[in-house]
C-alpha cells in the first residue's frame, strides 16, 4: 500500500502545479518586481510579505495600464516585467509617502 502511494504522490504534486501554474507564475514575478522596486528606491521596508504584495498589485496594475503603452519593448514577457516594476516603484513611493520615511519610524527600540 505504501508504494502506491510512494508512486502516486509526486503525479498529484504534478497536477496540482500543472492546474496553478500561471497563479504560481503571477505570485513569482511578483515577487520579482517587488525586490527590485524596494532594491531600486530607498525608504522603509516592507518585509517578505509586503514586497510580494506590492510586487503582484504593481504586476496586475502595470499590465492593465503601463503595459500597452510600452511598445518600445519587444519581447513580451520583458514588457509585463517591466511594467510591473515600474508601477511596484510607483505603490511604494505612494506608501513610503503616506507612511513616512525614516524619520517618522517608529520602531527605534530595534536600536537597542
Amino acid at each position: 500500500m505504501s508504494y502506491l502511494l510512494l508512486f502516486s504522490l509526486p503525479q498529484f504534486i504534478m497536477d496540482q502545479f500543472q492546474e496553478h501554474k500561471a497563479l504560481l507564475i503571477f505570485i513569482g514575478m511578483g515577487m520579482i518586481a517587488g525586490l527590485v522596486a524596494q532594491l531600486v528606491l530607498p525608504g522603509r521596508g516592507f518585509g517578505v510579505l509586503g514586497t510580494i504584495g506590492i510586487g503582484t498589485a504593481g504586476l496586475w496594475l502595470g499590465s492593465h495600464f503601463l503595459m500597452p503603452h510600452m511598445d518600445f519593448i519587444e519581447d513580451h514577457l520583458f514588457r509585463k516585467l517591466a511594467s510591473a516594476i515600474v508601477a511596484a516603484m510607483v505603490i511604494s513611493v505612494v506608501i513610503n509617502l503616506t507612511r513616512g520615511g525614516e524619520d517618522k519610524d517608529l520602531t527605534h527600540w530595534r536600536d537597542r
